[in-house]
């Protein structure tokens, strides 16, 4: 059994994880001046430190106790812990076609940390207390991320430099690197939320709801069209099953406060889509696809899918993971000059499903659709069998990951990959936690 001091060492290094990587950045001075802000490796190095200090953490206590040694067994016996495994070990074999072989490592080394991440949070996210603590991390950092970027519509920072686009990305650096880490946690805080609803922590819920409907209406302002349709349709999704459930089960009670906070947040984000230009713009911009969806095929988007089938079809097992944007000068037969010059080159497919193509071929796709089909699957019926506002939300925020992934660079960057296996994590354990069947 374990002491109460190595469950507190236990909290604080899980808090850590969750709660600082996307608040870390290198801003550059010279001259007085600030020239320059590193948003993306800083993060990918937070998160290295942290999450092996925290698996030492675990690793060192977990032989200790018997409990969680058999959770472990349990995990490792788990056929989607050997499905992640076998996507892992391809990964790897792909990598001995790459052109640049330190690309390859630099996306191994992060999936070898997510791999033992992924195994310790199932076994040790079956207790509650531990799964309330990584959600309070969670949305108390993207307290402060949305707070920065709403105070950026109002005052710039001269050592938060954006990229480009939008000037109030936060500490994330650019319009959709911010927008998708921001819509990657939101559900995540409304299962917090629903978890005070039900204990009656009605100060907490109304203080979190207030905190959900400021996170809409940042995620408004940044201008991510992606963001807009998988938030959308992620809702879509929550409120049907909602509906469905209270007609079943007629269970109400923690729709007290969810309700109001999902009603007024579809009413915030929608009234910010058609008052605010330029987010008013963007879906403008993306209503010409639905009205001629042959027109997706010619744009950067679709430029990128149609030319990593071509990498797929050239090599069976793709050019190699982390080298999508080092191959593709070499495989852009179609419109090449979209996105690529002298001047610019696209280092992303600007869709994770298309890059996974391009980088592993269609035998690597097959299996990470596979993965994250079936990881989909176990969460809904779980949700459906049990019907936990907590545990849907859960799996809402993994369909948002997957809507995401669709048409924008999500697992691309090391934050939200994190982020996103974090999520991955959470369904798995719910799954496995003893008050669910499993298959």
């Amino acid at each position: 059994m374990t002491s109460p001091f190595t469950d507190r060492i236990l909290h604080l290094f899980l808090f850590l994880l969750f709660f600082m990587p996307p608040l870390v950045f290198v801003p550059g001075r010279f001259q007085g001046q600030w020239i320059f802000v590193n948003y993306r490796e800083p993060k990918l190095v937070a998160i290295q430190i942290l999450a092996w200090l925290f698996l030492t953490a675990f690793w060192w206590i977990v032989w200790n106790d018997p409990l969680r040694l058999q959770r472990l067994l349990a995990v490792a016996k788990d056929r989607w812990t050997w499905l992640l495994v076998a996507f892992v070990l391809y990964l790897c074999w792909t990598a001995h076609q790459a052109l640049v072989i330190e690309a390859s490592f630099y996306e191994l080394a992060q999936y070898w940390t997510l791999l033992n991440l992924y195994i310790a949070l199932v076994v040790l996210w079956q207790e509650e207390t531990y799964m309330r603590t990584t959600l309070v991390a969670i949305s108390a950092s993207f307290v402060i991320v949305t707070a920065i970027g709403l105070y950026q519509l109002w005052q710039p920072i001269s050592f938060l430099i954006p990229i480009k686009g939008p000037q109030n990305p936060s500490t994330l650096g650019y319009k959709n690197p911010a927008a998708l880490a921001v819509l990657g946690q939101i559900f995540l805080l409304l299962s917090l939320i629903s978890h005070w609803g039900q204990k009656g922590r009605w100060s907490l819920a109304v203080a979190g709801g207030l905190i959900a409907l400021a996170e809409v209406a940042y995620l408004a302002t940044l201008q991510s069209r992606t963001s807009y349709f998988a938030f959308a349709i992620t809702m879509v999704f929550v409120l049907g099953f909602s509906l469905c459930h209270l007609w079943r089960k007629r269970k109400i009670g923690a729709l007290k406060i969810l309700g109001p906070v999902m009603l007024t947040g579809v009413m915030v984000f929608g009234w910010i889509l058609v008052s605010y230009p330029p987010a008013q713009k963007r879906v403008q911009m993306t209503v010409k696809y639905f009205q001629e969806p042959a027109k997706f095929l010619t744009s950067d988007r679709g430029t990128y899918l149609r030319n990593s089938i071509h990498m797929a079809q050239k090599n069976l097992f793709g050019v190699g993971v982390g080298n999508w944007g080092i191959a593709y000068p070499v495989y852009r037969c179609f419109q090449p000059k979209i996105c690529f010059s002298e001047h610019i080159q696209a280092r992303r497919a600007h869709g994770d499903y298309a890059q996974m193509l391009g980088e592993t071929g269609w035998p690597g796709l097959l299996l990470w659709v596979v993965l994250l089909g079936w990881a989909l699957a176990r969460g809904v019926g779980m949700a459906w069998h049990s019907f936990e506002f907590g545990s849907l939300f859960v799996v809402a925020q993994l369909l948002a990951f997957l809507l995401i992934m669709l048409f924008d660079y999500c697992i691309e960057m090391p934050y939200h990959k994190f982020a996103f296996f974090g999520v991955l994590a959470m369904v798995g354990a719910l799954f496995a936690a003893p008050r669910h069947e499993n298959d």
